[in-house]
């Protein structure tokens, strides 16, 4: 009996001593658990009426109604920085921005050489020909570009509504580089097929296919082969439905340079609409695409006020401009692809950069049309190349001299006739979405005939004079292009 009691004492006293300690950790726990409250309540907070705000890497963001180009997806990456801004239940909408940039830089190596042949006649009888061929020197450069996108939406009680805005400097040697606003978009998702956008873009008259609209050409593209009227600010009405999609736009016609009036804003006047159809299906894809752009003829005539007093100008009668498209894709999964691109059109010739951007444009109407196509192959699954072909042909209108007023013309220009032939290829490594390294080269011909005779009635009747021009041009580029 006196061991049972002893043992009985000794495991209350135990139960005792534990209960204790549970009741020293549960102290210990409901301390922390405060110690953590007030850090909390002591902590920044998000701006009034959120909860959350995340910033994570996702997938880069895509503007309903508003496709980048296979090249702006190369160039750019598939991926950015996305920051999300979560609302209460009873907040405002939410806000994603999709935030990315990237810097390239290139060792750029070009050349040129040709020959010219001025051949005249008098009553069909040759009596002069001179040809004179040549070479450019070697052109080396060191040349680089940065860019930010950045893609803002908000989801609000009438639908998605949303900015992109694209802003570069490009540089080439010594001194600063000036900053441009390369896309400005705007876009109100009316419903999940309808979306109104504008701003200032691409053109949906451009073909996205073929040798210019498919290829990476980071520092090559040189060549007059693309099917691009060029950027323009424009509002836009779109619709999309699984792979199918079709959109219409009222563009401006204006461009910031022409014919004796380089960095002015001409043919300010004139509106024009654009409109494609597009297919886009795992295996295959296509385009049919139009634009149509009214000109002022005012805005195409130049004069000048010669030393003597004299008054020369040039009275342009310039037709509209218009292009139709088509464009194809071939894709055999993750392994290789084939696109083709055919346009023709006519208008005012102009110059369009491999930026999409109007040079420059001048009096003269001329009809064109072309083909081309690029093949890509991965070779890896961080090496891609590529390799494009394509020709294209402009036919000048004619048309009589400049001269001074008053005067007569003397010359009848019968035009010209412009063809270009052109390749290029390119191997681009990519070991990470951050990094490419390619080499690229190009090389293209350009023929030009041009002719005038005398016209009736002058001192010149009878006379006629032709000039052939032909010219040799590549690039051979090692390109680097760094991302975030």
């Amino acid at each position: 009996m006196k061991m049972a009691l002893l043992a009985g004492a000794a495991v209350a006293v135990s139960a005792a001593a534990a209960h204790a300690d549970e009741l020293t950790d549960l102290k210990a726990q409901v301390e922390a658990l405060n110690a953590r409250v007030a850090a909390m309540e002591t902590a920044p907070s998000v701006p009034t009426g959120y909860q959350l705000l995340a910033i994570s890497k996702g997938e880069a963001m895509q503007v309903p109604g508003l496709t980048e180009s296979a090249r702006e997806q190369f160039t750019e990456g598939k991926n950015a920085t996305i920051i999300s801004v979560m609302p209460t239940a009873d907040a405002p909408a939410g806000t994603t921005i999709s935030w990315s940039g990237y810097v390239r830089a290139a060792i750029i190596y070009a050349g040129a050489e040709g020959d010219a042949t001025l051949k005249r006649s008098y009553a069909g009888t040759v009596y002069s020909k001179f040809t004179i061929s040549g070479s450019s020197d070697d052109d080396w450069d060191v040349k680089a570009r940065g860019q930010l996108r950045v893609v803002a939406t908000t989801d609000t009680a009438v639908g998605e509504v949303g900015v992109e805005l694209k802003m570069r400097a490009d540089f080439n040697g010594n001194g600063p580089g000036d900053v441009y606003m390369k896309t400005a978009w705007g876009y109100w998702a009316m419903t999940p097929e309808l979306t109104l956008g504008g701003g200032y873009a691409g053109s949906l008259g451009n073909i996205g296919y073929g040798y210019d609209g498919a290829c990476t050409c980071y520092y090559t593209d040189n060549a007059d082969l693309s099917f691009d009227p060029g950027d323009t600010t424009q509002m836009r009405l779109s619709y999309a439905s699984g792979p199918f999609s079709m959109a219409v736009a009222i563009e401006d016609s204006g461009f910031n340079n022409g014919f004796g009036n380089d960095n002015v804003y001409v043919n300010g006047q004139n509106l024009g609409v654009a409109g494609e159809m597009k297919y886009s299906g795992d295996s295959f894809s296509g385009e049919i695409s139009g634009v149509y752009r009214s000109v002022n003829d005012d805005d195409y005539n130049t004069s000048a006020v010669l030393a003597t007093g004299t008054v020369i100008g040039y009275n342009a009668n310039i037709d509209a401009l218009w292009q139709v498209g088509i464009g194809v894709g071939f894709n055999l999964g993750d392994i290789a692809s084939l696109s083709l691109a055919a346009a023709m059109g006519s208008g005012p010739t102009q110059e369009t950069n491999s930026n999409g951007d109007i040079i420059r444009s001048y009096p003269v109407n001329n009809d064109w049309w072309g083909i081309t196509g690029l093949a890509s192959a991965n070779l890896s699954d961080s090496v891609h190349a590529e390799i494009g072909a394509g020709y294209k042909h402009r036919e000048g209108d004619s048309h009589n001299e400049a001269t001074a007023a008053g005067v007569d013309p003397i010359w009848r220009y019968a035009g010209f006739d412009y063809d270009t032939w052109g390749v290029l290829a390119g191997v681009y490594y990519t070991p990470v979405d951050q990094l490419t390294i390619g080499l690229e080269g190009e090389w293209y011909t350009a023929d030009t005939n041009v002719t005038r005779r005398g016209i009736t009635g002058t001192v010149a009747e009878g006379y006629k004079d032709s000039l052939d021009v032909s010219t040799d041009n590549w690039t051979v580029d090692l390109v680097s292009v760094w991302r975030f």
